[in-house]
């Protein structure tokens, strides 16, 4: 659809379009019906006619569907959380997509015969036990399964948030999970061609173990969804694990939940109080907890694999992120209480991913090739971005290394030198903090250097970055030369290189600092000091590099 005053035949020439159905109601308001010729990139041309100055408004003739009468399963209206991430709105487009999402349910198992999940199972694997028996003996499994696949209009129940996902039961444990259990999981989820992991539990302590399950899951393809935790402090793993969506909880206000787990390491936010699901023995439960967040994003994530098979684990979690609708004081801005905001299906369904037309390579082979004193600016796309630099030295060089703060982003640098295929001197550069920069300096010799610039937390914002490696003066600024002092003085003073900072000691005591003005001179305020007292000098110039000490004896 195109409104615009240009004539038709002016737009069928620039840019090919076919003109149909135009009816007077629509001319009159200068709206105009064209068809893009097969022949043509229907996004490229679409793109070409919002960006042109002949044209006013131009985007797609959307398809609306009618509005069918609420499902039939009775618990349906006690479910708040549907409505509220947009879950009904998506369920046409996802009942007509040929690809049924295999969610990994990793947890206490699930009551296989529970009539709500009734043809929603795919035959599960009990990790301890090495059989396919994964009855629940505490019911955790089961309430998480149906949060995700609950069946819709069985007359029965609830709805899970994408019943039309399938669900892979996992076993790993029962009230508590060892890691090893969890890990093998893993590896049984990515076997059985999984598209998204749920993970509901979490602990405090880091594992290398786990760590390497899940990025060999992020490899294959699989998106991983993990609760926060419920103890109000920091992400649990594996929730903070960075190849993980971490979810916190949030209310029917749209509040955070006071026991909801936060912090740097969090991504979003889901319904997680009073959340009507499935119990075992064919029984409702009204279930709380960061637990019953997750499965919700992790139904989400399957409405977007459903519709798009291709989409890989960081595009799935950036587009839930930049849908989820934002809880932080000003909008589209990351927070540690609530993350990316609290998901939105409909939201997520209007977003596209970014441009990454210009975008720094995202590995070594493909680094950009910087110079000394050139500013580059770019952003950190997408969960997980990386860009590489690279700085060819051909002689022994001093230089200054700065990435400038992005709000909320926590940017580090990576450092190496790289030569016949082996990294040296590999140095991880992580002091800022989040919204503050980073800076280092260096004394290069002759070599190939890389800097990997990304956020610690795998966060994106909309908002660039500067990076910028600058050449230093190597050159230790002369001497200062001083006036001669008594015991009486009270004021140092003579000459020195402009700008430079001075130091003044008394053995390894400083007792005055100052700094030289841009003619050179200083004058710094002393203590009186005795006949015979033996004090130094030292200037020190913007790039460090320190002057030889002068020696200053005071006289009667």
């Amino acid at each position: 659809m195109i409104k615009t005053k240009s004539s038709k035949s002016i737009l069928s020439k620039n840019f090919g379009l076919t003109f149909v159905d135009n009816q007077d109601i629509l001319t009159l308001k200068d709206v105009y019906i064209a068809r893009v010729p097969e022949k043509l990139n229907y996004a490229s041309t679409l793109s070409k006619l919002k960006n042109s100055s002949l044209i006013e408004i131009a985007e797609p003739n959307y398809i609306q569907e009618k509005v069918s009468g609420n499902p039939n399963d009775p618990y349906f209206s006690a479910q708040w959380h549907l409505p509220k991430v947009g879950a009904p709105a998506t369920w046409g487009k996802i009942e007509k997509s040929k690809k049924h999402v295999v969610v990994a349910v990793l947890d206490s198992g699930v009551d296989i015969k529970h009539p709500d999940l009734s043809g929603q199972l795919l035959p599960g694997y009990n990790v301890m036990t090495k059989t396919n028996n994964v009855t629940d003996s505490v019911g955790h499994g089961t309430a998480v399964a149906g949060t995700i696949a609950a069946k819709i209009n069985n007359r029965i129940g609830t709805i899970g948030v994408n019943p039309y996902a399938k669900i892979l039961p996992i076993k790993v444990g029962n009230d508590r999970i060892a890691v090893s259990d969890s890990i093998k999981g893993i590896y049984y989820a990515i076997s059985k061609g999984a598209d998204i992991i749920n993970m509901s539990y979490g602990g405090t302590s880091y594992s290398e173990l786990e760590f390497d399950a899940l990025l060999s899951a992020a490899s294959k393809g699989i998106t991983v969804v993990a609760a926060s935790g419920n103890d109000g402090r920091y992400v649990n793993f594996p929730a903070a694990y960075p190849t993980v969506l971490s979810v916190g909880s949030t209310n029917q206000k749209n509040q955070v939940s006071g026991f909801s787990s936060s912090g740097p390491l969090l991504d979003v936010v889901a319904p997680g109080e009073k959340i009507i699901t499935l119990g075992t023995n064919n029984r409702y439960v009204e279930a709380n907890g960061t637990s019953f967040a997750a499965p919700i994003v992790s139904g989400l994530a399957s409405f977007i694999k459903s519709v798009s098979p291709n989409m890989p684990p960081h595009g799935i979690e950036y587009l839930l992120e930049k849908g989820a609708t934002n809880l932080a004081a000003k909008p589209n801005i990351w927070s540690s209480k609530a993350g990316y905001g609290l998901v939105n299906s409909v939201k997520t369904f209007q977003t596209e991913l970014p441009n990454l037309k210009g975008d720094i390579g995202d590995i070594r082979s493909k680094a950009k090739s910087i110079s000394v004193n050139k500013k580059y600016t770019n952003k950190y796309d997408l969960p997980l971005d990386s860009d590489w630099y690279k700085l060819k030295v051909t002689k022994t060089t001093k230089v200054k290394v700065e990435l400038s703060g992005v709000p909320n982003m926590d940017g580090i640098i990576w450092f190496d030198k790289f030569s016949n295929g082996k990294a040296t001197m590999e140095t991880l550069y992580n002091k800022g903090g989040l919204g503050k920069g980073e800076s280092f300096t260096k004394t290069l010799k002759a070599g190939t250097y890389y800097f990997q610039v990304m956020e610690i937390n795998n966060h994106w914002s909309t908002s660039s970055y500067s990076f910028k490696v600058t050449k230093l003066d190597t050159t230790p600024p002369a001497a200062p030369k001083v006036n001669s002092i008594n015991n009486k003085s009270t004021k140092l003073t003579g000459k020195a290189e402009k700008g430079a900072k001075l130091t003044l000691k008394k053995g390894s005591k400083v007792i005055a600092t100052g700094k030289a003005t841009s003619k050179s001179t200083f004058s710094l305020k002393i203590p009186k000091q005795k006949k015979g007292t033996i004090l130094y000098l030292i200037a020190t110039d913007a790039a460090g590099n320190k002057s030889k000490a002068t020696k200053i004896t005071v006289k009667k």
